[in-house]
């Protein structure tokens, strides 16, 4: 009986260990004796090196393998910022300890651990869609606003304001932080700001309750590049950019992390040089509803301008659990604006009566400056968290401007009296802003979050206009003259609850917004006065099915206020018979937002969405049938309902080709009440974008980018012709992996130039522009590190959440 018990029990040990495998563990330790963390243990076989498995050392710089297969075996372990370390092999049978493992710091500290291009160039994940900047070489020499363009579901109209996936109102972020500007000056801020500085670009259709209540669409976040390594880091970008005209952006980051202290900055420097080629056909109605005049109008203008600014910030860790922040920023921005516009004026028959020849200018100095407080303190309980901010900007604007117009008849022959006009408008905004935000984990995994934010804004915008008097030889007012003062203050608090539970995630959240704002002006009779409560709810739910399909589904209010150059009233003129003019009786338009979508092994992604907008705020054209004048203005037009489906593909075909593949197809109907007629037009458009890499040896990689616009509904008036735009691009990394070259050529075959028609009502207008968008660039970028990784830490968004996107208008 007691042999057979023993040869029972060696049995049952045989088939245990059988079953479980060997055993081998150890410690990794740096040169100076300590644990190291996060270091990657890799077991190989010895026969053919292949992985047999990984590991990661613990705090404690432990790791462990359970249920190896006996066998000979080998490991390699390696850190960010030390020498790789090879264990010699040993035999693994029931259990191996292998003696401690020390690694000593690499000589070249972080300089040869860069991997450049290395991520995917589009991460579809299930909240928002990440576009890694320095993934593609067609980047080479662009600026923030080249890559939004080609960025996955977003679209610029003819005047750079930017639409996702078919709908305008679309609030923009850099590192959580609004830009303060809107329509022009914002096209003309990411126009500016160099595309190496950007680390990644993260389009959010559904954001949750935290976010500012405003963008109709969703919410764009550039997040600018910030060092991580511990030490002195930073890098230096040199671009030249050959178009019809030059364009230089240059760009230079510096980071410094040691102890309790981490400083930042950068400095940029931009020349350009470009032009604008507009070309307009208007038609005009006589009083018995006939054609009898057509304005055909070809517009040429020249742009120049230099950009510098600059970023410095601090944080500095009190304790382990509490932080402070400071953070100043500033630039300025001298530019001009030159053209020439000839208006040849028919009749009915096609004959020219008259043409008008108007040449204007415009100087701009353009001035900002940023200061940004914030606090951080991590509470006793573990994951809550208490945050606060504050923020103060500035804008500071003088342009010169005059538009000289003189007529002529059909025998070139001077007529009527030339009307001269000029100014130095001036315009002032100041921004105060101040949020602070708590959560704490709740029970079972679950998650509570609360916030409360205040801003008050004020723009001062002074046009004293003068025109000459030919009878008394001197100027005098023009009646164009206004002084527009605009204040606003936005209170908000929101609540946000999300929870995990098992296969199954839920977020709940409400945030309330109070909006009190009045303008004021000379030509206004009265003030203008807002005062009104909303409240904006959001849910969103996700089920993961598997390891490969997960479906969300997702609700959302959100509005769009106008921007503050959309409410002042004043006039800016291209001639005397066209010109643009601002509205101060525009209210805000509301929306909700529907989504249904699907992920499939984080490389296909499909959404269904559906938005129902009201009080549109859309552009319109006005004319004066009788004095032969269109002007451009902004008014609440209607309402629009939105349904789109976009599907998204980032897969690699080969180990070294890599495809991304994005398309939204989309239907807008617009109804409602435009210069008195009733308006109902409905329209299915679609949009394409599309990249390919090659990364071959030796540190190239080859790229093919481009993107699609079909015929599209703009606004409800515009009927927009197709447009797109084909682009390639190579880099090489040298100087071991430092520095990078590249080389774009964008959009060669000249394929990116709008057209458009409106024919409504007494309106029938064509539209043609052309830009200096067919161009080469040539980059370098170096980076330099010495220093080892440091933990990555939180993201901060400033108190600045809505107000930053809404200021501009200014001309370039």
């Amino acid at each position: 009986m007691k042999q057979l018990l023993t040869l029972l029990a060696a049995t049952v040990a045989i088939s245990a260990q059988a079953q479980t495998g060997a055993r081998i563990a150890g410690t990794v330790k740096d040169s100076e004796g300590k644990p190291m963390a996060a270091a990657t243990v890799s077991l190989l076989r010895v026969k053919d090196s292949s992985l047999a498995k990984l590991a990661v050392s613990d705090k404690n710089g432990h790791y462990e393998f359970t249920g190896i297969k006996e066998g000979r075996y080998l490991l390699s372990i390696t850190s960010v910022g030390h020498d790789k370390l090879i264990v010699p092999a040993f035999d693994a049978n029931t259990s191996v300890d292998v003696p401690v493992a020390t690694l000593s710091r690499t000589s070249t500290a972080m300089a040869g651990v860069t991997v450049q291009s290395r991520k995917p160039l589009v991460e579809a994940r299930l909240d928002k869609m990440v576009v890694n900047v320095d993934a593609s070489p067609t980047n080479a020499g662009s600026s923030a606003l080249d890559v939004l363009e080609k960025s996955p579901g977003i679209t610029l109209d003819r005047d750079g304001n930017i639409s996702l996936k078919g709908k305008s109102g679309v609030i923009v972020l850099v590192d959580g932080k609004q830009t303060f500007l809107s329509g022009q000056d914002l096209s003309n801020m990411l126009r500016n700001m160099p595309a190496a500085q950007l680390d990644q670009i993260e389009i959010m259709t559904q954001p949750s309750a935290k976010y500012d209540a405003s963008g109709n669409s969703g919410v764009l976040n550039l997040r600018t590049k910030k060092g991580l390594q511990k030490g002195l880091n930073g890098s230096i970008n040199l671009s030249y950019v050959q178009g019809r005209h030059p364009k230089t952006p240059n760009s230079f980051n510096l980071n410094y992390r040691t102890g309790k202290v981490n400083m930042f900055g950068s400095l940029s420097a931009s020349y350009f040089e470009g032009y604008n080629e507009l070309d307009l056909t208007r038609r005009f109605k006589n009083s018995a509803g006939v054609f009898d005049t057509t304005f055909i109008q070809q517009s040429r203008g020249r742009w120049y301008g230099e950009n510098y600014n600059a970023r410095l910030g601090l944080d500095y860790n009190i304790d382990k659990k509490t932080s402070i922040g400071f953070m100043v920023n500033g630039g300025t921005n001298p530019r001009g604006h030159n053209a020439e516009s000839i208006s040849d004026i028919r009749a009915g028959n096609g004959n020219l009566v008259r043409t008008n020849k108007a040449l204007s200018g415009n100087r701009d100095k353009w001035k900002n400056f940023g200061g940004n407080v914030n606090f951080r303190k991590q509470l006793k309980k573990q994951g809550a968290e208490f945050s606060a901010d504050a923020d103060y900007v500035l804008y500071r604007t003088e342009s010169r401007q005059v538009s000289d117009n003189n007529e002529f008849d059909a025998a070139k022959n001077p007529t009527g009296i030339p009307y001269l006009l000029h100014g130095t408008l001036t315009q002032n905004i100041d921004i105060l802003s101040a949020k602070m935000d708590f959560v704490t984990p709740t029970a079972k995994g679950g998650k509570f979050e609360a916030g409360a934010k205040s801003s008050y804004v004020k723009t001062d915008n002074n046009a004293p206009y003068k025109s000459f008097d030919h009878i008394r030889k001197i100027d005098t007012t023009d009646k164009r003259s206004d002084h527009f003062i605009y204040e606003e203050n936005i209170n908000a608090a929101y609540a946000n609850w999300s929870q995990q539970l098992k296969k199954w995630s839920y977020q709940v959240g409400l945030r309330l917004e109070h909006t009190h704002s009045v303008g004021t002006s000379v030509a206004l009779a009265n003030k203008v006065t807002r005062d009104y409560v909303q409240l904006f709810p959001t849910a969103f739910v996700n089920y993961k099915v598997d390891d490969k399909n997960t479906f969300g589904l997702s609700y959302g209010r959100r509005l769009e206020r106008p921007n503050y150059q959309d409410l002042n009233p004043f006039q800016r003129i291209l001639d005397q018979y066209t010109y643009q003019q601002g509205n101060p009786y525009l209210t805000p338009q509301f929306s909700h937002n529907v989504e249904l979508s699907h992920n499939f092994r984080g490389a296909l992604n499909t959404v269904l969405n559906y938005s129902y907008t009201d009080d549109i705020i859309s552009e319109v054209l006005k004319q004066n049938d009788a004095e032969k004048k269109t002007f451009q203005t902004r008014e609440n037009i209607a309402s629009r309902r939105n349904i789109g489906l976009a599907v998204s593909l980032n897969m690699p075909v080969k180990k070294w080709w890599f495809v991304n593949l994005y398309t939204n197809v989309f239907n807008n109907q617009f109804k409602g009440i435009v210069n008195e007629r009733p308006l109902d037009v409905s329209f299915t458009a679609f949009m394409v974008n599309f990249s390919q890499q090659f990364r071959l040896n030796k540190g190239w990689t080859i790229e093919q980018s481009g993107w699609f616009r079909s015929k599209s509904q703009e606004g409800g008036l515009m009927l927009a012709e197709p447009m797109g735009v084909v682009s390639f691009g190579v880099s090489k990394n040298i100087l071991k992996n430092q520095g990078t070259l590249k080389l774009n050529v964008s959009d060669p075959f000249f394929l990116q130039q709008f057209r458009g028609n409106i024919n409504f009502g007494n309106i029938s207008t064509s539209i043609q522009n052309r830009w200096d968008n067919r161009r080469v660039g040539l980059s370098f970028s170096y980076r330099f590190s010495k220093g080892q990784n440091a933990p990555q830490q939180k993201r901060r968004t400033s108190s600045a959440q809505d107000e930053l996107n809404r200021v501009g208008g200014g001309q370039q």
